[in-house]
């Protein structure tokens, strides 16, 4: 079995998570790391164990031996990266969303076809173990027939401030855990079509720190006449919430990824690195890059760059997420259903311009 040497590009929370899931995998290794800061690189590097660390991706994308890198930078970077390292030969896996605009979503996917690359789109929430098995027992028809997925994540807030920057993000809640919410239902329901689009959003707890929108609902129509109800937030306060409900003619599947691992703690202090958040009852995660899909998600698009088979995530699903989101925050401005195929206006610069413009 071949063994995948990848580089890592950025330093964030999701470059780590990706280095320690990729650490439990086989035949797999994290050859080289690139970050704009030198200083940060050099420490993510010694952190992680990583020989050889760089400040200019071209740098790294050079190095022979790379077979494949690792997208984990602001969203503005993304389409720049992707479209350099297939250029150079490298299967790409990025990290949520694709891009900010179709049009690079359309130049990424040719590129990499042009090329001989993969294009992997990482969305973790489809490798999850819970979230797998229940779409296992769906697909067996433990439920019936699924009319609907409802599926919810929220938190306080993300960890990076470049989260909160209209041009380096592209979008708020939406861009950074709507697009889960989005693909997550799609992949359930087996991808049909999405053919209407209605959602409500808002800034309700943020506006000091962004224009962008910080809780977002979405309903989504599909082809087959199923539906998507989606939650997203940056304004749940108390911790992180992460479920889906699956409703079917002939029953219920209920999976809570943050709250189900079947242990939980009151503690009048708190605890750990997170006192404050643990006082009273909380959840404690354990085996959390596992449970979360991370080292499934590698192992399956490294299996792929082994075979030359397609990801079961791939670049394609990001641009349908990618124009789905668009739809949205076109439902949101306009205050009313949006069909697809949609068609965002030439002038924007990021997905989110759609909704501030109708604000303004």
């Amino acid at each position: 079995m071949k063994e995948i040497k990848v580089g890592m590009i950025g330093s964030g929370f999701i470059a780590g998570v990706h280095c320690e899931a990729i650490g439990s995998l086989p035949k797999a290794k994290v050859a080289a790391h690139c970050d704009i800061d030198a200083a940060r690189g050099q420490a993510f590097a010694k952190a992680h164990h990583i020989p050889d660390t760089f400040s200019d991706h071209g740098r790294l994308l050079q190095d022979g031996d790379i077979d494949a890198i690792i997208i984990g930078v602001p969203n503005c970077h993304h389409a720049g990266i992707a479209i350099d390292a297939a250029r150079a030969g490298k299967h790409v896996i990025c990290e949520k969303p694709l891009c900010l605009s179709l049009a690079d979503a359309d130049e990424i996917l040719a590129t990499c076809q042009q090329n001989g690359v993969l294009l992997c789109y990482a969305e973790e929430l489809c490798f999850v173990p819970k979230f797998v098995r229940s779409k296992e027992m769906a697909d067996q028809g433990a439920v019936g027939r699924v009319y609907r997925v409802s599926q919810t994540e929220k938190h306080e807030g993300p960890y990076s401030p470049w989260f909160w920057d209209v041009a380096q993000a592209g979008g708020g809640i939406l861009m950074d855990m709507g697009c889960h919410s989005i693909e997550f239902a799609r992949w359930f329901l087996g991808k049909p079509r999405v053919t209407a689009v209605t959602a409500w959003m808002d800034t309700v707890v943020h506006g000091e720190r962004t224009p962008m929108e910080d809780d977002v609902i979405i309903l989504l129509e599909f082809e087959g006449g199923q539906t998507a109800l989606l939650e997203s937030s940056w304004a749940l306060l108390g911790g992180m919430d992460s479920h889906t409900h699956i409703l079917g003619t002939e029953g219920v599947i209920h999976a809570d990824l943050g709250k189900g691992m079947g242990l939980q703690v009151y503690s009048g202090q708190g605890f750990g690195e997170e006192a404050e958040q643990t006082r009273g009852w909380s959840f404690p995660d354990y085996e959390w890059i596992w449970n979360n899909g991370y080292p499934q998600e590698d192992a399956h698009f490294f299996e792929c760059m082994r075979t030359g088979k397609q990801p079961s995530e791939n670049g394609e699903d990001g641009k349908v997420v990618l124009e789905i989101m668009m739809a949205c925050y076109a439902s949101a401005a306009a205050g009313r259903k949006i069909q697809l195929p949609y068609t965002p206006p030439a002038d924007i610069q990021t997905p989110v311009d759609i909704w501030l413009r109708a604000k303004a």
